[in-house]
C-alpha cells in the first residue's frame, strides 16, 4: 500500500485517525498501541512474510537496547553489545540487498556458474534498519532515552516514515508522544496536515506519474533514440524524481502532522542549490544529516586523531594545505559518498553515482578553500550560473541513479553527446509538461514555504510568489479539494515511489 493508493487515503487513513481519536480517550498506551497495530497492518498489506521480518528486527534491536541500558558504566560491555547489534543489522541488510546481486556479478564475470536465484527486498529495509542503528548508537552515547517495547515499536513502525523515511532520530519523535500530551486530533494540525498531504499527493500523481512514461521509454530503450529525445528523457526523469520524492516527503510530513507530530523536513528545493554542498543540504536532508553524524563525522574524527598523534595540525590553516585537505576533507568525503552510493543500490552504477557526488563535493570544497573569489562579481549574475552548473552535475549523476546497468548508463551518456544522431524534435505536449515542471521547480515557493512551515535556518529560496501563504479559508479549501479530487481520479493502485527500492 502506498500513500498515493486510494485504498490508503480513503479507507486506511480515516480509520487510523478515527481510531486514534476514540482510543486516545483511554490514555497513551491505548493510542500508541493502536498506531503500532495500524502501522503493522500498513506494512503487512504488502507482504505478510516480511512483516515477520520487521517484527523480528524490532524485537532483536529492542533486546540489544536493553543490554546496552543495563550495562551503563561498563564501557567495554556496552561497546560489545553495540557492535553486535550494528553487525547483525548490517548482516541482514547485506543479505537482502547485496548478497544476491554480488553473486550474480560473480556469475557474470565467469567466477561462478551456479544459478543463485534472488530474494525479494523487504520494503523500506534501509530506512528501518538505519533508524534502529542510530537509536542504539544514541542510546549508548546517552542522547536517546530507553523505551518500553510498545513505545520502541511505535518509534520504528509509525507508518508515515516506516518505508521511505524521513530518517527520524529518537529525540525528534518520541518526546512528542509523551505521557502528558492529549491523545486526540487537533483541528489546526489536522487541517494543515491534510493540506500538506494533498499537495504531496498532487505532486506525485499529477506531475511525477504523468511525466514518468517519457523517462521510462528512454531508459528502457536508450539505444533507439537520438540526442534530442535522450535529453528529453533525462531532463524529464530529473523532474519525475524531484516531484516523486518531494511529493512523498510532503505526504509523510503531512500524515504525521495530522496526529500532531512534527517530522523534520526532508526536501527543500534542491534544484535551486547553487553548489553541490548546497544540494546535499536540501536533498534527502535527513539522510545527509545521518551520514554526517554517523559516517562522515567519525571518519573525519579518526583522521584528525591520527594527524594529532603524528604531530600534525588540524587547524583551518592546515586544512588549506594539499596534504591536510586530502586527509581531512577529500578522504572522508569520498569515503562517505562511496557508502551513500552503496546504500542506494547494489549495482556498479550506484557505486559510481556515489563516487561522482564525492568528486563533485571535493571539487566544491577545493573551489571554496583554494580559489580566490572576486567580490566585485555581482550575485544576481553568478548565482544562476552556479545553479545551472550544479543542476547539470546532478543530472549526469542521475543517469547512473536511474539506468538498469552500467551498459545502460554508457548508452544514455553516448546519446546525450550525439553518438546516436540528433533524432526527432520534442513533441509539443511533452515540451509543455517539462516546461511547466521547470517553472514550478525554479520559480515557485516550495510546500513548506506556502504553508508557513519553513524553518528560520532554512536555506533561502527565490520565487516569483514569495508572499503566497496558505490559511484555512474557503478559497484555499476549494483549491485543496480540487487538487485532491484530481489526484484521486488519476491515482493508480500500481503506482509506486522511486525511493521504495532503497
Amino acid at each position: 500500500m502506498t500513500f498515493s493508493n486510494p485504498i490508503f487515503y480513503l479507507i486506511f487513513l480515516p480509520l487510523s485517525l478515527l481510531g486514534f481519536q476514540l482510543l486516545g480517550r483511554f490514555g497513551r498506551r491505548s493510542a500508541i498501541g493502536f498506531l503500532v497495530l495500524m502501522s503493522l497492518i500498513f506494512y503487512g498489506e504488502w507482504n505478510v512474510l516480511y512483516l515477520l521480518f520487521l517484527v523480528g528486527s524490532i524485537l532483536f534491536n529492542f533486546l540489544v537496547s536493553l543490554l546496552i541500558t543495563r550495562s551503563v558504566g561498563k564501557e567495554r560491555q556496552q561497546t560489545a553489545y553495540l557492535f553486535f547489534g550494528i553487525l547483525a543489522n548490517l548482516a541482514a541488510l547485506a543479505y537482502f540487498k547485496y548478497l544476491f546481486p554480488l553473486l550474480h556479478f560473480f556469475t557474470g564475470i565467469g567466477l561462478s556458474h551456479h544459478n543463485w536465484g534472488s530474494v525479494i527486498l523487504p520494503l523500506g529495509i534501509s530506512f528501518f534498519t538505519f533508524t534502529q542503528i542510530a537509536y542504539l548508537i544514541d542510546l549508548k552515547q546517552g542522547t536517546a532515552a530507553p523505551e518500553d517495547l510498545l513505545s520502541y515499536s511505535l518509534f520504528v513502525t509509525f507508518f508515515p516514515h516506516l518505508i521511505a523515511g524521513p530518517i527520524i532520530h529518537h529525540k525528534e519523535m518520541m518526546p512528542q508522544f509523551r505521557e502528558e500530551r492529549r491523545y486526540k486530533l487537533v483541528a489546526d494540525d489536522l487541517a494543515l496536515g491534510l493540506t500538506w498531504f494533498t499537495m504531496g499527493l498532487f505532486k506525485k500523481v499529477m506531475i511525477a506519474d504523468r511525466i514518468a512514461p517519457t523517462a521510462d521509454i528512454l531508459f528502457a530503450h536508450p539505444h533507439d533514440v537520438g540526442a534530442l529525445q535522450t535529453w528529453l528523457g533525462v531532463l524529464t526523469y530529473s523532474m519525475q524524481l524531484y516531484f516523486d520524492f518531494s511529493g512523498y516527503s510532503d505526504m509523510a510530513v503531512g500524515l504525521a502532522r495530522m496526529f500532531s507530530i512534527r517530522f523534520p523536513l526532508n526536501f527543500n528545493s534542491p534544484y535551486k542549490a547553487s553548489s553541490i554542498i548546497d544540494f546535499w543540504q536540501r536533498w534527502h536532508m535527513t539522510l545527509t544529516r545521518y551520514i554526517f553524524d554517523y559516517v562522515y563525522g567519525p571518519i573525519q574524527m579518526s583522521v584528525s586523531r591520527r594527524r594529532l598523534d603524528s604531530g600534525k595540525k588540524v587547524s583551518k590553516k592546515a586544512l588549506a594545505t594539499p596534504s591536510g585537505f586530502i586527509q581531512m576533507v577529500a578522504l572522508p568525503t569520498v569515503s562517505t559518498m562511496f557508502l551513500v552510493g552503496i546504500w542506494h543500490g547494489a549495482g556498479i552504477q550506484f557505486l559510481i553515482f556515489g563516487l561522482l557526488h564525492g568528486i563533485f563535493l571535493v571539487i566544491n570544497h577545493v573551489w571554496r578553500i583554494f580559489v580566490p573569489h572576486d567580490s566585485r562579481l555581482q550575485k544576481p549574475f553568478i548565482t544562476p550560473v552556479n545553479i545551472g552548473i550544479t543542476y547539470l552535475s546532478v543530472l549526469v549523476a542521475e543517469v547512473f541513479f536511474r539506468a538498469e546497468s552500467l551498459h545502460g548508463v554508457l548508452t544514455v551518456l553516448a546519446g546525450m553527446i550525439g553518438r546516436h544522431g540528433l533524432g526527432s524534435m520534442w513533441s509539443l505536449d511533452k515540451s509543455l509538461l517539462l516546461l511547466a515542471s521547470f517553472v514550478i521547480v525554479w520559480a515557485m515557493p516550495n510546500t513548506q514555504e506556502i504553508l508557513g512551515e519553513a524553518r528560520r535556518d532554512d536555506l533561502p529560496n527565490w520565487s516569483v510568489l514569495p508572499n503566497i501563504r496558505w490559511s484555512p479559508t474557503i478559497s484555499w479549501w476549494m483549491a485543496t479539494s480540487t487538487a485532491f479530487f484530481l489526484s484521486m481520479i488519476y491515482s493508480s493502485s500500481t503506482s509506486t515511489f522511486l525511493y521504495f527500492q532503497f
